[in-house]
């Protein structure tokens, strides 16, 4: 969130207003959020999912990947934010992956 923050005044203000401890309860909840997972492994639908290994989703995501037969892309030391501005480094993988899986 501070990286984002960094690039983004309006970002960096409700960050700096918001209450740490705040902050840490919505990630632990949302960590343990069951979410879609099981629809989105049982959907039959082509899946590829990439993460930074410095974003706090890596492994939860990864283990995902594992578990699903989903495809799975770690871009090395990039955090959440950073895997978007990385995407000489994604595009690659995901062009491959839209090809192999009969994606125009």
């Amino acid at each position: 969130m501070k990286q984002g923050a960094a690039a983004d005044p309006y970002q960096a203000a409700l960050i700096e207003a918001g209450d740490p401890a705040g902050f840490r309860a919505n990630y632990e909840a949302f960590s343990r959020e069951p979410g879609l997972h099981q629809e989105l492994a049982d959907s039959g639908v082509p899946t590829l999912l990439y993460a930074g290994t410095a974003d706090p989703w890596h492994e939860p995501m990864r283990a995902f990947a594992e578990r699903s037969g989903a495809n799975f892309l770690s871009i090395s030391d990039a955090d959440h934010k950073g895997c978007w501005d990385r995407s000489t480094d994604v595009l690659p993988t995901v062009l491959s992956f839209l090809a192999t899986a009969g994606m125009p």
